[in-house]
């Protein structure tokens, strides 16, 4: 909010139309934009900025910007997600995901609290949605991690770095794979 001037839509009448979704919300609001707020509907809840992964762990769904780290936080943790994207690469991404069955892509130029609240409820309700993004999960979960792949890489290295050394000492032998 900070960088793009503040929040695509008014953000009391988004949370008053989140009010109306028949769920806990929890919305991530810096103080500073919270102080102008007033009351909220009693299903939302107002916390500052959390580590996204601690926040989808206990989540059903997501409403998000469609930044990579909020989008594949939730994918990680396989939750269906409306995203509201509007800037760099994000609208394509939000279109990609939508393709794939795990996201609602939100068109901007539409967009309305009203539009968001309706959005909310049909990543809450909506069955195929879940399983689009479970889906996804999975697929991460099958891959290796970062750290698992640190292994492999330095033997990769490893033996490239052998067959250079070889063929400094003019050894013949083409490279194993």
């Amino acid at each position: 909010t900070d960088r793009f001037g503040g929040y695509t839509l008014p953000l009391g009448e988004v949370l008053e139309a989140l009010g109306q979704v028949d769920a806990e919300v929890v919305a991530t609001v810096p103080l500073k934009a919270r102080q102008d707020l007033g009351a909220v509907p009693s299903n939302v809840r107002l916390v500052d900025y959390v580590p996204l992964h601690a926040l989808a762990a206990t989540s059903t769904a997501t409403i998000n910007h469609g930044g990579w780290g909020s989008v594949l936080t939730g994918l990680a943790a396989g939750l269906p997600q409306a995203i509201l994207a509007s800037w760099f690469d994000n609208p394509m991404l939000a279109r990609r995901l939508s393709a794939l069955g795990a996201a609602l892509d939100v068109p901007v130029a539409r967009a309305t609290p009203e539009l968001l609240a309706d959005s909310a409820r049909r990543v809450l309700e909506d069955e195929e949605l879940g399983r689009g993004a479970r889906r996804i999960a999975a697929g991460i979960r099958s891959r290796p991690a970062p750290g698992e792949l640190t292994v492999e890489l330095e033997r990769l290295a490893a033996r490239r770095g052998s067959v250079r050394a070889g063929a400094a000492t003019g050894d013949p032998r083409p490279s194993e794979r």
